[in-house]
């Protein structure tokens, strides 16, 4: 999956998860955006493909690959390796949660853990960092074969390629729509008891769920491949007409003129 839908994907997590805070809307808008943030983290790993990644960071720390070789290898830390896995999910929640409490909140440890807020952050960048992994598993293999869910593990999972990485232009829409509606709800908590908001965001995020689990099991053919593949092309073609056909022309023209405006991968 491109980038937007990983950010996506981690806003739409933490909008549901904002309405168990407590604090004011501005924190729970705040949380959001750590989604977000947390969402795109994962793909850090693909910061060896920058141009100038082996003049300058490879050269600091004196590395024996170049960065093309590390993006596409199986060392720890390419591409779909730590960064991709529930432990480096588990480790940098509770390393932004501390950083947070020496920054910000300083308070003693036992106390500040125990504080419903504290869990509720490490919850958001938690999950908000899986839906990023969940998101990838229905990639194809490619040279990885998966992500390294389990890491230190040497095990990847997923590479199932029921859908291309990118032009997912319907998964992109279901989740704006998503994060639009459950941000509105945080606006509409006074009008609402706290457990009917509960009800409806979940409501909402279930469904989002679903929406993009069809959107990204149905398609006209497979993309599963290992390793290298001559029908690149082919399949980013294919998967375009897939958007083209479910889209319709309108929305879809919309979408493709914007892709090819934008900087990154979508």
């Amino acid at each position: 999956m491109d980038i937007l839908i990983h950010t996506l994907s981690g806003t739409t997590t933490a909008a549901f998860l904002a309405t168990l805070s407590n604090s004011d809307t501005k924190g729970k808008f705040l949380m959001v955006l750590l989604g977000g943030l947390a969402g795109a983290f994962p793909d850090i790993d693909a910061i060896s493909l920058w141009s100038k990644f082996d003049t300058t960071i490879g050269t600091w720390l004196h590395l024996s690959h170049s960065g093309k070789e590390i993006y596409f290898g199986k060392f720890w830390y390419s591409h779909h390796g730590f960064f991709h896995s529930i432990f480096a999910a588990a480790l940098l929640s509770l390393l932004f949660i501390s950083i947070r409490n020496v920054l910000y909140s300083k308070q003693k440890w036992p106390l500040y853990f125990k504080q419903q807020q504290t869990v509720l952050l490490l919850a958001v960048f938690f999950f908000s960092y899986i839906s990023h992994l969940i998101g990838d598993l229905p990639t194809p293999g490619a040279v990885w074969g998966g992500v390294r869910l389990f890491f230190p593990f040497e095990i990847y999972i997923g590479g199932y390629g029921t859908t291309w990485w990118w032009n997912n232009y319907d998964v992109f829409i279901t989740l704006c729509i998503s994060t639009a509606l459950l941000v509105s709800c945080l606006y509409a908590e006074d009008r609402l008891s706290k457990k009917n908001l509960i009800k409806l965001t979940a409501g909402i995020y279930i469904c989002s769920f679903a929406t993009c689990f069809y959107f990204v099991t149905h398609h006209s053919i497979s993309y599963a491949y290992k390793g290298n593949t001559s029908r690149y092309e082919y399949y980013e073609r294919t998967s375009k007409i897939d958007q083209w056909n479910r889209l319709g022309k309108t929305i879809y023209s919309y979408l493709n003129k914007l892709d090819k405006k934008l900087p990154v991968y979508f």
